[in-house]
Formats: C-alpha cells, sequence, structure tokens
C-alpha cells in the first residue's frame, strides 16, 4: 500500500521537533491537502474529459512531490523557511488546480 506525502508528513510531525510556527503552518497545509482531496473526489465523480483529468493528476502529483522533497530537506537540515514556502507554493498550486 502507497502511504501519501500528507500522511507520512502527519506521522512524522510530532517528532520532527518543528517550532511552533511550522507545525501550524504544516497543519494548515495537511487541511488544505485533505480538502484538496475531497474537492478531486467530487469533481471527478462528475464528466470529466481525459484531458483534464489528466491535467489535475499531472498537476497534483508533481505538487505532492515537490512538498515530500521539501519535507525531507527539512528534516535533514532544519530549514523551516523553506519548507514554509513549499507549503506555500503547494497550497497556490492546490487552489490554481481546483480553477480548472
Amino acid at each position: 500500500m502507497t502511504t501519501s506525502v500528507g500522511e507520512k508528513i502527519r506521522a512524522a510531525l510530532p517528532d520532527a521537533g518543528a517550532s511552533v510556527t511550522l507545525e501550524r503552518t504544516v497543519r494548515d497545509w495537511l487541511l488544505a491537502d485533505q480538502e484538496f482531496n475531497v474537492w478531486f473526489l467530487e469533481t471527478t465523480k462528475g464528466a470529466l474529459d481525459d484531458a483534464t483529468l489528466m491535467a489535475l493528476l499531472g498537476g497534483y502529483g508533481d505538487d505532492q512531490d515537490a512538498v515530500g522533497r521539501a519535507w525531507e530537506a527539512f528534516e535533514r537540515g532544519r530549514d523551516e523557511a523553506a519548507l514554509t514556502l513549499a507549503l506555500a507554493a503547494s497550497t497556490r498550486v492546490m487552489d490554481g488546480l481546483k480553477q480548472k
């Protein structure tokens, strides 16, 4: 079974040693990610053409890869600013995908 990026981060967060501010930012991102997934499931129940569906899947997959890399970099180097920027960018990507 594959574990999502959000699940990995959620599991690691309590022991990550993040500041209160970063932990709040991560939790906000986890909520945005969960909301995106609910939106995606509801949206794809309707009639989406293949190109639109593939664009959503590709955009979300690329975004999740970027967040995963940023989280791994945080775990190695403790750069909270870089992770915060990556999570903000991810939230913008998810918001943009909802507009497609």
